[in-house]
């Protein structure tokens, strides 16, 4: 006879029970409380045979599954590292990015897609996170491929900034297809893969970028958002719009004008913080740049519209 727990579906209570069958030790309540709170999700319908990936997840991490079988599994030797293709075909597969070729880029990468090698899975990431964003695909399943590639690239190599980088991006959009409160949960992981991004290449102007982006949008959160966070986190991490600038700054420093939402915030960043003489001047140099990008184009409309509310509204 299956014991069944208040929340939890068959397949994962019947494990828990043999577990409990093969151990009389005094901390299995405490075992049974862990799994009970990893795997056994008061939302998950009772009705359900089978566990959502990530509670299976959860059973394998606790041991559980190796726990109720009668032959433990040999651990599988990790995959080789695979050689990186030749520098001129890292090198074209960025100018196609660069070009925003997205199709040509998802096609070139295919022939790539058995390699074991970071500088080839942080790309297929990338690659793939350029197609959902085509697609208007946010969803979680939808990225969990990318999720998938640029975990795959940081298990391979932990030393590849750019991996980092990307980790930053993609682990943001899959916490947020899940909720607020999945990415809040994610503030701290997002900015420890920054920094070290920053950490191993210091002229990254886009992680810059994105390192003082972090700081501003949390800045941002308004009171109601900071409560809903504050229950989750504690306190929220620290943050500043100096820390911020400093960002921006260097970032314009290593890379003058190459992102016109850089420029963008720089500005932004000066008004906050009471200097609207700078403000004013990096507003203006934003909205004499050229839209080259979809990116570009959104950042100006949203520049031209601060502009006229903050320096010509407000005469």
């Amino acid at each position: 006879m299956i014991t069944r727990y208040s929340g939890c579906s068959k397949r994962a209570c019947t494990l828990i029970n043999s577990y409990r069958a093969k151990t009389r030790l005094q901390t299995e309540l405490r075992i049974i409380t862990e799994v009970d709170r990893e795997i056994c999700n008061p939302e998950y319908s009772t009705d359900r045979q089978e566990c959502p990936k990530y509670y299976w997840s959860g059973l394998l991490a606790a041991g559980i599954i190796a726990a109720s079988t009668d032959t433990e599994e040999p651990t599988p030797e990790p995959l080789p590292i695979d050689p990186p293709p030749p520098g001129n075909v890292l090198k074209y597969l960025d100018e196609l990015y660069d070009k925003q070729e997205y199709l040509e880029l998802i096609h070139s990468m295919e022939r790539y897609q058995d390699l074991n090698n970071a500088e080839v899975l942080w790309r297929r990431a990338r690659a793939e996170w350029e197609r959902l964003n085509m697609k208007g695909l946010k969803g979680t399943a939808d990225l969990q491929e990318a999720v998938d590639l640029i975990d795959q690239a940081l298990a391979v190599d932990e030393t590849n900034s750019s991996a980092h980088r990307w980790k930053a991006i993609i682990s943001n959009a899959y916490s947020g297809s899940k909720g607020m409160k999945h990415q809040i949960k994610n503030l701290e992981t997002m900015k420890y893969h920054l920094q070290r991004a920053i950490e191993l290449n210091p002229s990254d102007a886009t992680v810059l970028t994105l390192m003082g982006t972090w700081h501003v949008e949390l800045l941002e959160l308004s009171y109601w958002e900071r409560k809903f966070a504050s229950t989750f986190l504690g306190e929220l991490p620290e943050c500043s719009y100096e820390e911020a600038l400093g960002f921006f700054l260097k970032a314009e420093e290593i890379a003058p004008k190459a992102w016109t939402r850089n420029i963008f915030l720089i500005g932004k960043t000066y008004f906050q913080l009471g200097d609207k003489r700078k403000a004013k001047h990096y507003m203006e140099l934003t909205l004499d740049q050229e839209a080259v990008t979809d990116d570009d184009k959104a950042v100006l409309e949203v520049a031209e519209t601060f502009y006229r509310n903050n320096f010509i509204l407000s005469l």
